[in-house]
């Protein structure tokens, strides 16, 4: 399976990221497009995860900044998909005892990009399944990975550079 995300001068695009003019409590919520390219055959239900390991020095945790289950099968997962899915989206790690932070929209949504810092590299796992996860909204990241267990036919990864 192959990942394409359209970059802009190699930085995920602004308008999904810290410079986007549409956002919730401070937080860009309209997520990028996905094109993926051979899927493998039997795959009856797609996963993702964006994940800022860079945050670690600054949080001392990975930011999970957007998960999201049974996926129908596409080629393409379009610009702002997350606001438009009615499927199962995890919690991100706005919800956590380390921030005060209380939009449930958010929390269980795309929250983009917000390197505080300097650009960060944020990991986007796209997962190919042999079934549907069946997990309810507001899943967490465990939740997720337990679900995945010996549903994943491939799964693939990419860095993705945002500004700051």
């Amino acid at each position: 399976m192959e990942i394409n995300v359209k970059l802009d001068q190699g930085y995920i695009p602004d308008k999904y990221s810290k410079f986007s003019d549409i956002k919730q409590n401070d937080q860009p919520i309209v997520s990028f497009p996905i094109h993926l390219e051979k899927i493998p055959k039997g795959t009856k239900s797609l996963a993702v995860s964006l994940i800022d390991y860079d945050a670690v020095p600054r949080t001392g945790f990975p930011f999970i900044h957007w998960l999201a289950a049974d996926i129908p099968v596409t080629n393409d997962i379009p610009e702002d998909f997350s606001r438009n899915f009615k499927g199962p989206q995890g919690k991100n790690a706005w919800f956590s005892r380390f921030y005060d932070f209380h939009d449930d929209y958010v929390i269980n949504h795309y929250a983009g990009p917000v390197p505080p810092d300097k650009p960060h590299i944020y990991t986007l796992t796209v997962y190919a399944l042999n079934s549907a996860t069946h997990l309810n909204n507001g899943f967490f990241y465990n939740d997720f990975r337990n679900s995945l267990k010996n549903k994943i036919i491939d799964q693939v990864e990419i860095g993705l550079k945002a500004r700051n």
